[in-house]
């Protein structure tokens, strides 16, 4: 490489460095602003987030994609609660688009961060512990463990966005396996909010029976189930 090469390489770096690090300033901006206003209270429940994403009017769609791309990077914002509250307003169709566009965005975004900061930001988004528990196996570069990893429950699929970045995977598979991946967690929830799941009484009364079940089994079991679906997915690797 000449020298005028590596000059323009070098500012593509740096140019690519600086639009990221404004770009996360952006974001940090916007989430404290957003607290220090309240505004983040909205999300203890689906109805109080249809109640203020509907008050926007027309940006009412803009909106509740912008809070989808931020839930995958921020994790104070639970995931489940803005797509019930999208089936609801939108529909179940609308809803799944716009949360799949968002949230797909969202998981590049958080892709592009981890390969561009590395760990020292990621430790500051999620515990260290937590860091230490995924990165080997995302670090074997196995694309197979990274794929069930999100497919199975109980995964951290947005920190797992973040630290897909330290793991040398390229943009292509990254984004072929977002696509094919996040939406399936978004279907029963757009489902469930729009209505269009549809069940005579005692169905809803078996799906909330196996709903407190789930809860129960993630509260009390999460980590052994966890750690079993580890085990099943290293022993995978295991030639």
């Amino acid at each position: 490489m000449n020298e005028s090469s590596a000059n323009r390489a070098g500012k593509k770096r740096a140019l690519l460095t600086a639009l990221s690090l404004l770009g996360l300033a952006a974001l940090c901006v916007l989430y404290f602003y957003l607290d220090s206003k309240g505004c983040l209270s909205v999300f203890k429940s689906a109805e109080a987030l249809q109640a203020y994403v509907r008050g926007f009017g027309a940006w009412g769609p803009a909106v509740f994609m912008l809070l989808q791309f931020l839930q995958v990077i921020a994790a104070p914002i639970p995931g489940n609660v803005t797509t019930l509250a999208g089936g609801a307003l939108f529909g179940f169709w609308p809803s799944l688009l716009f949360s799949s566009a968002a949230i797909f965005a969202g998981s590049l975004a958080a892709f592009g961060l981890g390969r561009r900061f590395g760990r020292p930001l990621i430790e500051r988004l999620a515990p260290p512990a937590v860091v230490d528990k995924y990165l080997p196996l995302i670090a074997q570069k196995q694309r197979m463990t990274l794929t069930l990893l999100f497919l199975f429950p109980f995964f951290p699929d947005d920190l797992l966005c973040l630290l897909a970045g330290l793991g040398g995977y390229s943009w292509g598979y990254f984004a072929l396996m977002c696509a094919l991946t996040r939406p399936w967690g978004l279907v029963f929830s757009a489902l469930v909010g729009s209505g269009a799941l549809s069940l005579p009484p005692w169905g809803w009364g078996v799906l909330v029976a196996l709903s407190a079940l789930l809860f129960f089994a993630s509260a009390r079991y999460g980590e052994k189930i966890e750690a079993f679906l580890l085990g099943l997915i290293r022993k995978r690797e295991t030639p």
